[in-house]
């Protein structure tokens, strides 16, 4: 009996990414898993991007433009998510990367498991070299989530109809924020311990400065998710913690 493989959408948000950015596509076409769309919305480059995306010829490779630069990764990743026909949503930036059985391996562990969403462990890179590897605990649920953001966005895998439900919101940190409400609808989060990704440290990004990303925490935790002040302050000094004594070491 023929099995149809289930299809995976792969949404890629690119703003300036030029320089980046064949990595990013090569590291999806050389996926061992072949059932794939890649979707990439561009965010009004100013430089190459377009110019490069659009020398690949592959029928599983779509690109569409936004009218009006966004200034974050939601609106691109919205638009990708609505565009997508597949089963299973999984997100890459244009400056990161995949490892080739990236999606075969996930996708195996999630069906095996009847998981809905699963991140994997991955690699951060700075200046080329691979400075630590961060691995996500195997399983976290909502509680777990709230003081460890431990889904890396170039790693999850959802099931589209949650992805679709919730959208990511406006906001700094924005990923985060639409893990906590499909974490809610599907129960947990599948940690996969294999290194399946490269994650590349910009200095000078928001990302790369922990305590920059405070106020984010504190919109996610007070408007998103309606907490408290009190929870709310509480929270975000169990993140800051975390990720500065705990996280990455």
């Amino acid at each position: 009996m023929c099995v149809t493989k289930p299809l995976v959408s792969i949404i890629m948000p690119c703003f300036n990414a030029s320089l980046f950015i064949t990595k990013a596509i090569e590291s999806v076409i050389q996926q061992t898993y072949s059932n794939w769309e890649l979707i990439i919305v561009d965010d009004c480059s100013l430089d190459r991007s377009l110019e490069v995306i659009g020398n690949y010829d592959d029928n599983r490779i779509s690109t569409y433009m936004l009218s009006v630069n966004s200034g974050s990764p939601a609106a691109p990743r919205n638009l990708g998510i609505k565009k997508a026909k597949g089963d299973y949503i999984a997100f890459l930036d244009a400056d990161d990367s995949w490892y080739p059985e990236k999606i075969e391996l996930q996708l195996n562990r999630m069906l095996r498991k009847q998981a809905d969403f699963s991140c994997t462990s991955y690699n951060l890179i700075k200046e080329g070299k691979v400075v630590s590897c961060y691995k996500p605990p195997k399983s976290a649920t909502y509680d777990d989530l709230l003081i460890n953001n431990s889904v890396g966005c170039l790693t999850a895998m959802v099931r589209t109809d949650f992805v679709k439900k919730h959208m990511f919101p406006v906001c700094g940190h924005e990923d985060f924020a639409l893990w906590l409400k499909v974490i809610k609808d599907c129960g947990y989060v599948l940690g996969i311990q294999e290194c399946l990704a490269n994650y590349n440290v910009v200095e000078g990004s928001v990302s790369s400065s922990k305590h920059k990303l405070i106020p984010y925490f504190w919109h996610i935790y007070r408007n998103e998710e309606n907490m408290s002040i009190a929870d709310s302050l509480y929270y975000c000094a169990r993140y800051f913690f975390n990720v500065v004594f705990f996280k990455y070491r």
